[in-house]
Parts: C-alpha cells; structure tokens; sequence
C-alpha cells in the first residue's frame, strides 16, 4: 500500500513537473517597422554665390526616425559605411571639384528590421595645392612667364594617351609672327589673378577663337588681331591629386596655342621653366614656357 502511494505521488509530480515546462515564449515585444529615415544635410558654405558649398567638401548629415536603435550610412563614396547609435554626422569628401553623392541610410528597429531612404547631393571640393607649384607658379606674388620659343618642342602635339609631343614638335621659333612668342602670361597669388597680356592678337585654331570672335568661322591655325584679341583678365585656380597637378581657368584663360581648352596638366616644372600638357581634338597639346620675372 505504502509502495502503491509513493509511486502514484511521484506520477502527480512529474505530470505537474511537464505541465510547468511548456514552450518558451520568444516574443520581442511589438515589433514596430523604424519609420522612413528623415535626413537633412547642410553643406558648409553652401549659399546662393556658393552652391555646392565653400570648398571644403563637409556636411551635416542627421537623421531622424521612429522607432529606430541603429544606423548605417554610407556617403557613396566608396568609403567604408559609418554605422551605430549616432544619428548625427559630420563627415568631409575627399574629391576634388564638384561631384555628385548618394547618402544611403539604413535605420535597423527590434529583430534587425529596417528602413532606408536615401539623399542626392552635389558638393565642391577644393584642390589644396602643393606650396612650391604656387610658389613656382607666382612666387608668392606676382610672376610672369611667356612661351619658351628657343626651346626645341615649345609647342607640340601627340595621341591623346601619349605624354610627349610624338606626333609634332615646335623647332625653336617655328611660329615667329604669328602672335604668340610676345604673349606674356602673369599670375598673381593675391586673388588667383590671371592677366594675359596679348598685345592685340592671339593664335589658335579657328573653331575655338570663336570664344574671343563669335563671328569667326571655319577651322585651321588662325591669328585673331584687333579689339577682339586684347588683352584680359580673369582667375586661375588650381586641380589635381597625389600624382597630378593642374593649372586651370574659368573662362578664356589658357597658355599657348589657343584650343578651346583651359585645364593645363603640369608635367615638369623648375623655378625657371614649366612643361603643360592640355587634351583637345585630335589628342594630347603641349607647351613649354620660361619666366621673365
């Protein structure tokens, strides 16, 4: 009898033991979607005179949105995306000129879940150059330079891919009387000012001095005299990266042949001479010039 009670009261406990190991609950609570990431981007200097911005290449980026825990963006430059709590950001571009970004945000709520939004953007970023190209360049103040016209090779031109005039190079003096041996060139470091004094005529191709002789037509090497060919004023600036520097102007500024171009890749440089390379139809230009001040 006493055999036959213990055995039925450890049977009562066991069933009330199962009873008691049910499932487990894994319910996360409300698993509410994070609402669509709000994002506001400043750009540092950005105004009506500086649309993408001072030059600097910063934002401001903040994001707001409900129910969120977690962030990933990515600035879309190629750069590993930023991720955490932080909603708030300032983060700087490492390109140089203007250039145009997608900011994609990820907001992650309970469980992982999440939502996205994204953000175009086009922002400025200036070229800081090398000291000694603008000390070469300007001397820290005002310096001027003309074409190397004794130099063999002064002007040339090659394949677009090539580095060196292949294809024609200037004999000293080649283009004597045609206006571009008198051209001097000055640059000014106070304000990036480019002065270029032509003495009242230019050479270049026909269908680029359109530039300065809206009336001009036809093609082929050209010397535009008179009012139309006076001298000028404008800025300069600077472009490049860890391997290439460039010299460049906004609107007529170049230096040599007139070719409708106005970005000049450095490719040799002293306190005393300077080799530029410039790209336009049907390939690569060059030019040599030598300092007079």
């Amino acid at each position: 009898m006493i055999k036959h009670i213990t055995l039925t009261f450890l049977f009562g406990a066991m069933l009330l033991l199962a009873g008691s190991c049910g499932k487990d609950d894994y319910k996360f609570g409300d698993l509410t979607t994070p609402g669509k990431p709000a994002l506001t981007v400043t750009v540092n200097g950005k105004d009506a005179t500086h649309p993408n911005g001072d030059g600097t290449g910063t934002i401001q980026l903040s994001i707001h949105s409900e129910h969120a825990y977690n962030y990933k963006v990515d600035f879309g430059d190629g750069q590993t995306p930023k991720t955490g709590t932080i909603s708030a950001y300032t983060y700087t571009y490492k390109h140089t000129g203007v250039k145009k970004f997608t900011i994609t945000v990820y907001a992650s709520g309970k469980a992982g879940i999440t939502s996205t939004n994204t953000m175009e953007l086009e922002i400025y970023r200036a070229f800081i150059p090398n000291p000694e190209l603008v000390s070469m360049l300007t001397n820290n103040g005002v310096k001027k330079w003309r074409v190397d016209k004794d130099a063999p090779g002064h002007l040339g031109v090659s394949a677009a891919d090539a580095f060196t005039p292949a294809w024609w190079a200037a004999a000293p003096n080649e283009k004597a009387g045609l206006g571009i041996y008198d051209d001097i060139y000055t640059f000014n470091a106070s304000g990036n000012i480019f002065t270029h004094t032509t003495n009242n005529d230019l050479f270049g191709k026909k269908e680029y001095l359109k530039d300065f002789d809206p009336a001009m037509t036809g093609t082929g090497d050209y010397t535009l005299t008179g009012a139309k060919a006076a001298d000028y004023t404008e800025t300069f600036g600077y472009d490049g990266s860890a391997t290439e520097e460039f010299i460049t102007f906004p609107v007529k500024g170049h230096l040599g042949i007139y070719l409708g171009t106005h970005k000049f890749q450095v490719l040799e440089r002293t306190d005393t001479h300077m080799t530029l390379r410039c790209v336009q139809d049907p390939g690569a230009w060059y030019v040599k010039l030598i300092a007079i001040q």
